[in-house]
């Protein structure tokens, strides 16, 4: 029943997210989106690296979340097909290998949730520079986009760390 239930709180969990990372987008473009810095609240990405990483002896099916969650992304926010569908569950991939080698605590989950964070709007980034739909250089991306999206989905993933491992270790 616990396996169940958790399967279900985490699908609903990343629903969420997912609704909540265009929303907030839209509603806050004006403060998040600005000529000096770019802000984008990754709270699926969260979500997924939250999950990966907390999940203990119940098995919560994170690719197929995280592939659904990319087809979502490709097709609603992207405006690109492919490109999250592939992040998603690399992301995934990466939080449960280094799992492995870590132990669960706030700064090994900051450290995991850095390379995700850090992942996902590099990858797209190279995407859009290979297809030709971006002529940013690499050095006003990391700038402009990624320290500030970096340090943002950090303090999230503080802000949002120990109500997850709790929620996480409720149900283990």
């Amino acid at each position: 029943m616990k396996a169940t239930r958790i399967k279900w709180f985490s699908a609903l969990g990343l629903a969420i997210c997912i609704f909540l990372d265009g929303a907030i987008s839209q509603q806050l473009a004006g403060q998040l989106f600005t000529n000096g810095a770019k802000l984008v609240p990754e709270l699926t990405t969260l979500w997924l690296l939250a999950t990966a990483f907390f999940e203990d002896e119940i098995h919560v099916p994170t690719y197929w979340f995280a592939i659904v969650a990319g087809i979502v992304f490709d097709l609603f926010y992207a405006g690109y097909w492919g490109i999250y569908l592939f992040i998603f569950p690399v992301v995934v991939w990466l939080a449960r290998t280094l799992r492995q080698y870590l132990p669960v605590n706030l700064f090994a989950t900051l450290l995991v949730g850095f390379l995700g964070f850090a992942i996902q709007p590099l990858f797209s980034w190279i995407a859009l520079r290979l297809i030709g739909l971006t002529s940013v250089s690499l050095a006003d991306f990391m700038v402009v986009s990624l320290a500030p999206t970096l340090a943002l989905n950090e303090v999230l993933l503080m802000i949002f760390y120990l109500p997850l491992r709790k929620l996480y270790l409720r149900h283990n």
